[in-house]
């Protein structure tokens, strides 16, 4: 285990060192939560004092031996027995002698722990200017003596909070050298909420003395009945304040609060008790025995199933309790808490309740619930293996069988004739309908998918399931189909359906906006896409089931890369991928492997784009085709990375043709365009057909540099920032290489402004401008320069300061749109080779 460095204390560390040099207090009491952080940062301050320093450290075993704390301050000469006024006495004069407060620093660590004796010693050594004192304290657990030097304004209070996730971040990257997945980095962050001690022991288990050792010690120390009190929260959390006095009594949740292990804090309507800390939880199941374990659990169960059970997630809570319990007295309540977990909880808890109830109380409904979750898991042929080969006579349970069945047919064999053919089990029904108006969307047949939907929404007696299902995909096939407008109407039909029916279809409001961002960046507009998918990632990030959060970072990478911020779509698909390799319902990793590959590719590195793209292609089933165009043009700049420009300018002309006999308008005129970026010729048109990216297509063929402006600004607004810098710095160059200068210079602040916001981002069009022009002087000259040398070297053959060096290689850096000196290198080579 690495020793960490000092991190996210430096302006507390300043605080404490300004009052030791030169201000009117004599000591700094550093308060907060165990394991925040106080002993180090007093343990920094000490070390940086100029003059003798000495350490105390509490403990409950010294506390109870008289000044046992500060047995190594009395002479090392055995005194004669003398009372304790004496000693304290002796303390005193040997400490004033070395010099005073302006000379002595001493630090006491837990100093809540001092017997009365110490803490009076501590007291009046600060109190004579014997020293300047730093103290750590928990809470504000301290001798009357310790408290009065805040009230008289002998000392000060410097509380810390919680480390930033920033802080956080760098810690577990000094320990794990980045090697922790976006997911694992999310977890540590809640479950250590800011406490450095908490991720330690996250990180590398219980260390000996650590938190799990503390808040083991203060649990055996509580009374049976508060420790009661204690246990119930830490398997129940939360648990509402009223429930809990019922089952374990007011005198014990008042004590347990007392104890500083349990909180009790308002919820809505509701008080509800919590643990001041998730690790303390972890700590406390860990060492509960299984019998005593299942004995709370039934205890919190039957108390909740005696009441109304009127709160949202309470058949949830009820379910799971049971569950730990081991005695399932109400099926059909673990049944609905499995139902609300898919939505809140995740599949893996969703799961494990659905195989609970099925085992107590075996039906269809089970078999049909957990099909569907695992259906939703990408196994589909277990929840094959659940269904009848027949459809049941029954009309509800026909529409279960087919829907699932439908759902294996094309999400796992990519058989789409086969699902709609089962489908037609129950044909016109409106689950079954909005089910195919699903199919058909991801399918790629989006006018076909919105004039179902359209039959489904436009009835008076649709299910609520049929509806989402509906509008979902039709929302999202309008965008495709160029009428963003009504799909944004229908978005918002179908948010209130969603809404409205929450509690029984809890992936409804998630379906709708996904289909909307989808709908935006089909129809031309990132911009907002962004927008709706960053939304939709806090909420799930906030609460929704992890398949949630994989969707979200899926759409929002792909959104992100098409705007050209390759950095934080590359962030946004690793996250996504790591999830979609546990749970892929829809079979999505196959999209966002070759989606990364092509963000790769837009970063120059060929190898690691065509490893993500073969990957990708292993995974084609057939399903999925409303993204082939996508996935066309994206294998197109995974071509020219490789150094294939004509075939990558086939390759996006061929995704452009695809789209366009798929009736998609704006997505096909984005592939032309793409085609043209990529080196090919402006395609010859029938007709002018109407749109920005068209607009751009015919900018880039005429070299009119007003056109590719006006376009640039068109696209730029819309949130196609890397097309704007591209057409702009087209511009620049023609109007320079006219000798236009003037305007040159305007538009080269532009492209400034534009490359700085896709940094990474290496494209044909911006290799193709005249790349001494686009810089200065001097950054030229710097830059051709950092591609072979260091920045030492560099200030040495120039004459320049290193510090200059770096700056001005930073403002080259964001005018180029690179990141690194081997990108650097790489764009120099490419504009020579362009220039020849």
């Amino acid at each position: 285990m690495r020793h960490w460095p000092f991190e996210g204390r430096e302006p507390e560390l300043g605080v404490v060192r300004d009052a030791f040099a030169g201000s009117a207090v004599n000591a700094v009491l550093l308060l907060g939560a165990a394991g925040v952080g106080k002993t180090r940062l007093a343990r920094e301050a000490l070390c940086g004092l100029r003059g003798r320093t000495e350490w105390i450290t509490a403990t409950r075993a010294a506390a109870s031996i008289p000044f046992g704390a500060l047995a190594h301050l009395l002479p090392e000469e055995p005194p004669p027995p003398v009372t304790p006024v004496g000693l304290v006495r002796m303390i005193s004069s040997r400490v004033a002698r070395w010099g005073g407060r302006p000379a002595v620093a001493i630090g006491v660590d837990d100093a809540h722990l001092l017997d009365d004796g110490s803490s009076a010693v501590i007291a009046g050594l600060v109190r004579a200017r014997s020293a300047f004192a730093v103290l750590t304290v928990r809470g504000n657990e301290m001798a009357d003596c310790l408290a009065r030097l805040i009230q008289d304004g002998e000392a000060s209070v410097l509380e810390l909070s919680p480390l930033p996730d920033a802080v956080i971040d760098r810690l577990i990257d000094h320990d794990t050298a980045g090697a922790i997945g976006v997911a694992e980095r999310r977890r540590l962050h809640t479950v250590a909420r800011g406490n450095p001690l908490a991720l330690r022991e996250l990180l590398h288990g219980a260390l000996p003395g650590g938190l799990t050792d503390l808040v083991a010690s203060r649990l055996d120390r509580l009374a049976p009945g508060t420790r009661r009190a204690v246990e119930m929260v830490a398997c129940g959390e939360p648990v509402p304040l009223g429930f809990l006095e019922r089952v374990a009594g007011p005198a014990a949740v008042a004590a347990a609060e007392e104890s500083g292990l349990v909180v009790c804090e308002p919820a809505g309507a509701r008080i509800e008790a919590r643990l001041d800390h998730p690790v303390f939880g972890e700590v406390m199941r860990a060492r509960m025995p299984a019998a005593r374990s299942r004995q709370v659990y039934r205890e919190l169960a039957g108390q909740l199933l005696s009441t109304p059970l009127r709160r949202h997630d309470d058949p949830l809570r009820a379910a799971l309790w049971q569950v730990e319990s081991g005695l399932i007295v109400r099926p059909d309540l673990v049944r609905a808490g499995a139902r609300l977990a898919i939505g809140r909880a995740g599949l893996v808890l969703a799961e494990r309740l659905a195989r609970a109830a099925r085992d107590a109380d075996p039906s269809a409904a089970a078999d049909w619930l957990l099909a569907e979750i695992l259906e939703y898991q990408g196994r589909s042929d277990e929840a094959a293996a659940l269904l009848p080969a027949a459809p049941p006579p029954a009309e509800a349970e026909r529409v279960r069988w087919a829907v699932a069945r439908a759902d294996w047919l094309y999400w796992a064999c990519g058989d789409l004739a086969a699902a709609l053919d089962t489908l037609d089990a129950a044909r016109g029904h409106s689950t079954i309908e909005g089910a195919r108006a699903f199919l058909l969307c991801f399918a790629g047949r989006c006018a076909d998918a919105v004039a179902t939907a359209y039959g489904v929404l436009d009835r008076a007696d649709s299910h609520p399931q049929g509806l989402v299902w509906a509008a979902a995909s039709a929302t999202a096939s309008l965008g495709f189909l160029g009428r963003v407008d009504e799909a944004e109407a229908l978005r918002r039909r179908g948010n209130a359906i969603a809404v409205a029916h929450a509690g029984a279809l809890p992936w409804g409001k998630f379906q709708i906006e996904l289909g909307a961002c989808l709908a935006h960046l089909a129809g031309g507009h990132p911009a907002i896409a962004a927008g709706i998918a960053a939304d939709g990632y806090r909420a799930a990030l906030g609460g929704g089931a992890p398949m949630m959060v994989s969707g979200w970072a899926l759409y929002g990478g792909i959104v992100a890369a098409t705007r050209g911020d390759v950095n934080r779509a590359e962030s946004l698909l690793t996250e996504a991928l790591a999830g979609f390799d546990r749970n892929d319902t829809f079979r999505l990793r196959r999209c966002c492997l070759a989606a990364l590959a092509w963000v790769h590719a837009l970063r120059g590195d060929h190898e690691t784009a065509a490893d993500r793209l073969a990957r990708s292609d292993k995974l084609d089933n057939g399903t999925n085709q409303l993204f082939a165009p996508w996935i066309g043009t994206w294998r197109a700049w995974v071509a020219h990375a490789g150094g294939d420009t004509a075939g990558a300018a086939e390759l996006a002309a061929g995704a452009a043709d695809r789209a366009e006999a798929a009736a998609m308008p704006v997505v096909a005129a984005m592939a032309r365009l793409d085609a043209v970026r990529l080196g090919g010729r402006a395609p010859s048109f029938d007709s002018a057909p109407a749109g920005a990216a068209h607009t751009a297509t015919c900018a880039l063929a005429e070299g009119d540099p007003a056109a590719l402006l006006r376009a640039a600004d068109v696209l730029g607004d819309r949130g196609y920032r890397l097309h704007a810098a591209e057409l702009a710095t087209v511009a620049g160059g023609i109007l320079r290489r006219a000798g236009r200068r003037g305007q040159a210079g305007i538009v080269a602040a532009k492209v400034a402004a534009l490359r700085a916001s896709c940094p990474g981002a290496r494209t044909p069009l911006l290799a193709q401008d005249d790349l001494q022009e686009l810089l200065t002087p001097r950054e030229w000259q710097v830059a051709l320069l950092a591609g072979r040398h260091s920045s030492k070297d560099i200030a040495g053959r120039l004459g320049l300061a290193v510090p200059t060096v770096n700056n001005t290689l930073a403002r080259a850096y964001v005018k180029l749109g690179v990141t690194r000196r081997d990108q650097l290198r790489d764009l120099l080579d490419i504009g020579r080779r362009t220039d020849s």
